[in-house]
């Protein structure tokens, strides 16, 4: 039941990360590749999703996909729980 209750609030998380990023995809585009610097404009357009997103972002950066979905929280200004955003 806990258990349940944490993997909706996870994927309400992941939903408004995702709404957050679409809204303001220009905007936080040029944040991600500030931020992350070996990415390019060809990595974020080729993404098809958050989780795409994250693994490409990793792949480039040699950063774990944990420190990724912290780091797009905070550009995105989504507060974060504990535990995976990205499922």
């Amino acid at each position: 039941m806990i258990q349940q209750q944490e993997q909706r609030q996870i994927e309400q998380q992941r939903r408004q990360v995702e709404q957050q990023l679409r809204q303001n995809w220009r905007q936080l585009r040029y944040r991600i590749l500030d931020q992350f610097g070996q990415v390019s404009t060809a990595d974020l357009d080729a993404a098809t999703n958050i989780n795409d997103l994250v693994a490409r972002i990793a792949d480039k950066t040699n950063h774990s996909e944990r420190y990724v979905e912290n780091r797009l929280r905070e550009l995105s200004g989504v507060a974060a729980n504990q535990g995976g955003l990205f499922v």
